[in-house]
């Protein structure tokens, strides 16, 4: 629709208004007087109200809104006075009734004011309608945002998961690979070790949330094949208390921390070897933490230089599954390697 037929519409529906009011008052005032006689009494009381209408709506335009009241308010009690008296005068010379001077002067004053009530109110709903209007909008953009960064975010999270079932492997099998070189016995039950836990790992890999329990036994299982691989040079304690089936986490998660305990923790040259991994449950609070000593010549896993995708796995993992609802902090003191990671589930 162009700009001039919008113009077009809006004059038509103007003169309609006018020409309905028109013959409203009309219709009223042929009750008490003959029809050619309220056809002009109407046309005379309808003509001085006409300009301050139109008038005002301009001034409202362009002073009410602007909040320059002072301007405003002059001007449109100078509109109502001319036009007033204006009434007054038809009314006089066409009509010579006394008694009616000042309600011919008054109209102006009273379709002025009921007018801009109606604009008034009429602007009110559209304003209302277009905040209602904006609202929704901005809400389906965010909605729309929200969406696009879900997305993101699990595409994100399947990726770090994804590092981690490689990584995860390699150390495995990196374990097996030292036993089958000394042609351990022990190598047939690393295997039956190694296929229950990526049995696990495939069963969790589409899955947002475990069980708090599979974890740990998952963890407990890996912990055996290590056992197996160094067998009385590695001492490990793991302890875990409160653990029961309602509390479910993200799967994977703790796994690396405890990878990094042994890539980074144990050597075979060492007659010693410590670590310490304790999981805690206290009303909803997941404590988790982990001790490895220092081997002065380095881890026997050939990838410890090249592969260190564990812990900052776990930090992003954890600032995107549970924002600041976590602590992580980790620290080398005294010749040992600590970790600590506090969860509010």
């Amino acid at each position: 629709m162009t700009d001039r037929t919008r113009n077009n519409m809006i004059i038509i529906r103007i003169i309609g208004a006018w020409v309905l009011f028109y013959l409203l008052f009309f219709f009223l005032l042929s009750f008490f007087n003959g029809v050619e006689r309220a056809a002009f009494l109407s046309l005379i009381v309808i003509l001085p109200v006409i300009p301050p209408v139109h008038l005002n709506n301009h001034l409202i335009v362009r002073y009410f809104s602007k909040q320059m009241y002072r301007q405003y308010f002059a001007l449109l009690i100078a509109t109502l006075v001319i036009f007033g008296f204006v009434a007054q005068l038809l009314m006089n010379i066409f009509h010579n009734v006394e008694g009616e001077y000042i309600g011919a002067m008054l109209n102006p004053f009273v379709v002025v004011l009921i007018t801009t009530g109606i604009k008034s109110f009429r602007e009110n709903l559209l304003n209302k309608y277009k905040v209602a209007e904006a609202r929704a909008k901005q809400a389906e953009a965010e909605l729309r945002l929200s969406e696009v960064e879900s997305q993101q975010i699990r595409a994100e999270l399947n990726l770090l998961k994804a590092q981690i079932n490689p990584h995860f492997l390699f150390n495995a099998l990196n374990s097996i690979y030292s036993l089958s070189l000394n042609q351990s016995e022990k190598t047939p039950s690393a295997v039956m070790l190694l296929a229950k836990l990526m049995r696990y790992h495939l069963e969790s890999s589409n899955t947002p949330e475990v069980p708090l329990s599979e974890e740990v036994d998952f963890i407990h299982s890996y912990i055996e094949l290590e056992k197996l691989r160094f067998g009385k040079k590695c001492i490990i304690d793991f302890d875990y208390t409160g653990i029961h089936e309602s509390i479910r986490i993200p799967p994977l998660l703790l796994i690396p921390l405890v990878e990094n305990c042994f890539k980074h923790g144990m050597s075979m040259e060492k007659e010693r070897n410590e670590i310490s991994i304790n999981l805690r449950l206290k009303n909803k609070h997941l404590e988790f933490e982990t001790m490895n000593s220092i081997p002065k010549k380095g881890s026997n896993y050939s990838d410890d230089k090249k592969v260190k995708t564990g812990i900052p796995n776990v930090k992003r993992r954890l600032k995107i599954l549970y924002d600041n609802r976590f602590k992580f902090n980790i620290e080398e003191r005294g010749g040992k390697f600590y970790t600590s990671l506090i969860i509010d589930l």
